[in-house]
């Protein structure tokens, strides 16, 4: 794990700048190769190899040079085949030398060889062309601009605007989508005009010019799995059940590759749980977690609050025998140090409930280095109560009449309280908050547009969750918080492997008989507790985020009558302040509207209207 950045041009001063800007994930060295025609560098966080897996890795008779960050998991099964091929290795087992290994022998195909998370660059001074890849699901960034006059990219986009060259504007129309919508990374837009992101499954080709600007030559998308828009299943569920569990072993076992101590994030939900008993059967089978033959866990509690999960997180820790490790993260402690989190996150959020994972690898990073996340296995396996909609109009739209009603009553208590809550919100004699569009100014609103309409179809519907709408703002939540403490962590439910079974699935092995992720419910039966593998309700990482508001309304309400806020342009703001008052006195709204204004006008004053960007 690393954090890389790099540009097409030679100025070492500026290479040096972006990598100080990324220390955070990379303490533990750095590297760095300044060219004629390029420079490229990475900080980096050593796990694998750390004695000898320095970067950058160089080939092709010194005309290649590759910086990498991410994790390769096959990285051993390559070496041995490249070896095979001819192919000499100089460092004892490092995952980047493979990929540079592997570049030599097939080229920019390299990535249809790898399983892992990555970005990565490499630099071929004969051609005098930057090649840079993603991996499939966009675990790890990869951000890239040609706004400061030539081509620049990086792990982070603070890295990118270490030149000052690089504005910081506002890209009007995804502001406009995030605070209408509550949307973001569904594109390759950022937050920021002119600075995109590179998408996941995607390689892109950059060719350095004579005038030393660099064009982009190519841009390529080199994973698209197949999805199954059956119904019913072929087989019996015991067999869907047996082909899973052996899968999700062998994908949790291989994201365990580690030189350095591994820990993992428990929530209490259901993939989490999963996820650390998974854990703790391989290392009774002798998987070396480097901790001393113990099994770390980290959660966020909330003593006597209803989000508490407390009473799950317990049985798991019971089940495995882990070692606890507890965070508490209060009120106080989030508004005190939110200009410094919203630093870390570098683009507004949905929510502050990441702010919990925040807490939990600044406990984590006291013990170990690498960590293994459930997220992504909602998305994939339909852990959501909207989803069950999808599945009945799936079922209808073939005419599986009988599976629809099935669902309909094994489903019932999940419907009736989602259903009475959707249908409260609607009653005709209820007050309704202000329509956010309201409190914007009508210039702004024209930049937004949204053509979102989910699939009847589950399982595309899911695949598109996955690959677009849901999964990868979760999974930049997960980077930047985990990397502001010099965490590696990993998601083995988005390996690519069991992504691709998973949407190979019929739509009825993710919901049946009133069960979401059925066939995971089912392969986890005797691996994991009773209590956690059968529970009907969900709250994961999170933070009472209504309580915390009310309790600092004085505060936010301060932000929305500053003379910044006002004169933005973007708000109208005696309308936000005014509904604010309203809903913190109990009136209308939903907190949410007023946390994606709040946090869009800290992030501002983090990120725009410094004259100079600094920590």
């Amino acid at each position: 794990m690393c954090g890389i950045a790099g540009f097409i041009g030679s100025d070492r001063a500026l290479l040096e700048r972006m990598l100080d800007s990324i220390v955070h994930r990379g303490p533990d060295g750095w590297g760095a190769e300044v060219g004629e025609h390029a420079s490229i560098g990475m900080r980096r966080l050593a796990i694998v190899d750390p004695e000898g897996g320095d970067q950058p890795v160089y080939g092709g008779g010194g005309s290649l040079a590759l910086v990498f960050n991410g994790e390769i998991y096959n990285a051993p099964s390559l070496r041995r085949e490249l070896e095979a091929k001819g192919r000499r290795f100089s460092t004892d087992h490092s995952d980047t030398e493979v990929i540079l290994r592997g570049y030599e022998e097939w080229g920019t195909d390299v990535v249809h060889h790898l399983t892992g998370m990555f970005a990565f660059a490499v630099w071929d001074a004969r051609s005098r062309e930057l090649f840079l890849a993603r991996d499939r699901l966009g675990i790890k960034p990869l951000y890239w601009t040609t706004a400061g006059g030539r081509f620049a990219f990086a792990s982070e986009l603070k890295a990118i605007f270490q030149d000052p060259a690089v504005p910081r504007r506002p890209d009007e129309g995804a502001v406009a989508r995030f605070l209408l919508f509550r949307v973001h990374d569904n594109t390759e837009d950022t937050f920021f005009d002119g600075v995109k992101r590179l998408l996941p499954g995607h390689t892109m080709t950059v060719r350095a010019g004579a005038d030393g600007r660099g064009e982009v030559v190519a841009t390529r998308r080199y994973w698209e799995p197949a999805v199954n828009p059956e119904f019913s299943s072929s087989r019996p569920d015991a067999d869907y059940a047996e082909e899973f569990a052996a899968l999700f072993d062998r994908v949790v076992d291989r994201h365990l590759i580690s030189d350095v101590p591994v820990g993992v994030p428990l929530s209490g939900g259901l993939d989490s749980s999963g996820v650390v008993c998974t854990m703790a059967a391989l290392a009774r089978q002798g998987t070396d977690l480097h901790t001393g033959g113990r099994l770390h866990t980290f959660s966020a509690l909330y003593p006597g609050e209803t989000i508490d999960e407390s009473e799950f997180i317990h049985e798991v820790e019971r089940w495995t025998g882990a070692e606890p490790h507890y965070a508490y993260p209060q009120v106080d402690e989030f508004w005190d140090e939110i200009m410094e989190w919203v630093w870390f996150q570098e683009e507004p959020t949905i929510a502050s409930a990441p702010y919990a994972y925040y807490c939990v690898y600044r406990l984590a990073g006291e013990h170990v280095k690498v960590m293994l996340s459930g997220n992504g296995g909602d998305e994939l396996l339909a852990g959501y109560i909207p989803y069950f909609r999808s599945y009945l109009t799936s079922a209808i739209d073939q005419r599986r009449w009988g599976a629809a009603m099935r669902e309909l009553v094994g489903g019932f208590d999940l419907y009736r309280r989602y259903g009475t809550e959707q249908i409260r919100a609607r009653l005709p004699w209820r007050e309704k908050p202000v329509p956010v569009r309201d409190l914007l100014t009508g210039g702004h609103t024209k930049h937004a547009a949204l053509d979102y309409r989910p699939s009847r179809n589950l399982n595309e519907r899911l695949a598109a969750d996955v690959l677009e709408t849901s999964t990868p703002n979760l999974l930049r939540y997960e980077d930047k918080n985990s990397m502001a403490f010099s965490i590696e962590a990993r998601v083995p439910f988005l390996d690519h492997e069991l992504v691709e079974h998973i949407f190979a699935l019929p739509i009825d092995q993710k919901i049946k008989r009133g069960w979401n992720r059925f066939v995971y419910r089912s392969a986890m039966r005797g691996r994991m507790p009773e209590k956690n593998r059968l529970r009907r309700s969900k709250i994961g990482f999170t933070n009472p985020e209504t309580l915390w508001a009310r309790a600092r309304a004085k505060s936010i309400a301060e932000v929305f009558r500053s003379p910044e806020f006002r004169g933005r342009g973007l708000f109208e703001a005696d309308r936000v302040a005014t509904e604010f008052d309203r809903w913190a006195g109990g009136g209308p709204g939903e907190w949410l509207t007023f946390w994606r204004i709040l946090v869009t006008e800290l992030w501002m004053q983090r990120y725009v209207d410094p004259a100079r960007l600094a920590p």
